[in-house]
């Protein structure tokens, strides 16, 4: 297990663009997309530290779906993350591991060395449910990501989550 101090000062949602061009963040449609909901907020960090841990650390040795990961990391004492933690995580943690390969989407899977904030759904259907970063050639990424309900993470993708007692 992995925790990263989430240590960011919070700020309005209007400097977004500005933060991640700043600190030389890269972003996808999906991700842009999750910024512009209503409920997506940077007015306050929920979530003090995140702990990263692969499913099989968890007890999923087989992976499993979000439901089942939210399950399984509740029995963990871990949560659910408002979806705005990705950011505030993308900004704290500079010195992610570099992925394996350059690949970042089109494989049906979590692409190599990403890690995925469990994170609450804004929204249902094709909608994005969350976010992941990834370091890729030393370029730091904070992707939105799409799944359906009955999509299997593998047992050895990273996941971010954060603790219940804060």
């Amino acid at each position: 297990m992995k925790l990263i101090d989430l240590s960011v000062e919070p700020f309005p949602k209007s400097d977004i663009p500005e933060i991640l061009r700043s600190h030389h963040i890269l972003t996808n449609h999906l991700a842009e997309v999750l910024f512009a909901h209503l409920a997506f907020s940077t007015e306050s960090v929920k979530v003090r530290k995140a702990a990263i841990l692969s499913l099989e650390e968890i007890g999923l040795r087989n992976g499993g779906n979000l439901r089942e990961i939210r399950e399984q990391a509740m029995k963990f004492g871990f949560r659910s993350c408002p979806v705005s933690t990705g950011l505030f995580l993308r900004l704290a943690w500079k010195d992610q591991p570099e992925s394996r390969n350059s690949v970042l989407s089109g494989t049906h899977r979590a692409p190599d060395g990403a890690v995925t904030v469990l994170s609450d759904i804004l929204e249902s259907d094709d909608f994005p449910k969350g976010l992941y970063i990834r370091n890729v050639n030393g370029t730091l990424w904070l992707r939105g990501y799409v799944c359906d309900a009955d999509f299997a993470f593998a047992s050895d993708d990273l996941f971010a989550f954060g603790f219940q007692d804060l």
